[in-house]
């Protein structure tokens, strides 16, 4: 029976439509140490910022046509994030994995408490529909993590810098056709930083409060009003707990 659950979620997120979406994940939850059980996470997120379908390129990379006679793509970007993972902690290491909404991740690194390195990659090594700038759906990074543990490790405090290559939403639809589009992913590249205050709420219960900034590197927002170009930047509030 357990088995069945297993492929049955596994056959899930393989077909689903953001196979490939992935952003940080939470710092403030990578530095938790627990008690060395098993480590279950649930962040959400809200973002403000630049987002919407009138972001222009500035790098120059080569594209393909986003639209086909028979197809039109929407990408407008979300502005709620969710995530769930698990991580155990092997000394000062910690390895994880879970999913950023449908879109399955791994992640890795170190952990001490003053110091902390996060890698994390999604799995989206083929090629799906095809968006601009994309020649393969790879997206992942690394944060840098300062850490100040109070009253023991009941309350830490902590700066992360990152940078990473992003994956957000967008959807090719065809013409006269009901129901939901193909996965066909926009990805960026961001470098940002952000601050984070988290705990210990119960014996087995931690939570944090998470602020990220990212400024893209590959797009920028045209401002029709001012007549300008502008640089996108991304607002990001998370909330996380933690149990074990």
């Amino acid at each position: 029976m357990k088995l069945n659950v297993i492929l049955f979620a596994i056959a899930l997120v393989l077909s689903g439509c953001s196979l490939s979406i992935i952003h940080p994940p939470s710092a403030a939850a990578f530095m938790e140490k627990g008690d060395g059980d098993l480590q279950v996470n649930v962040a959400v997120s809200y973002v403000k910022g630049s987002l919407g379908e009138t972001l222009t390129p500035y790098k120059k990379v080569k594209s393909e046509p986003l639209t086909d006679d028979e197809h039109y793509y929407s990408d407008t970007e979300w502005f709620f994030q969710a995530s769930f993972d698990l991580q155990k902690q092997i000394g000062n290491f910690k390895i994880g994995g879970g999913v950023d909404w449908l879109t399955p991740f791994l992640q890795t690194g170190f952990i001490s408490d003053y110091f902390g390195v996060m890698g994390w990659s999604n799995l989206g090594l083929w090629q799906l529909e095809k968006c601009e700038y994309s020649y393969f759906q790879w997206g992942g990074g690394i944060t840098i993590i300062e850490q100040l543990p109070l009253l023991s490790r009941r309350l830490r405090l902590g700066l992360t810098q990152h940078i990473s290559r992003n994956g957000r939403e967008a959807y090719k639809y065809k013409y006269d056709e009901w129901g939901p589009g193909y996965s066909a992913p926009v990805f960026y590249d961001e470098i940002g930083a952000g601050a984070y205050i988290a705990g210990i709420v119960g014996q087995r219960l931690g939570m944090g409060l998470e602020f990220r900034y990212g400024r893209d590197l590959t797009y920028k927002v045209m401002n029709w009003e001012n007549k300008s170009i502008d640089p996108v930047n991304r607002y990001t509030v998370m909330i996380n707990f933690q149990w074990w």
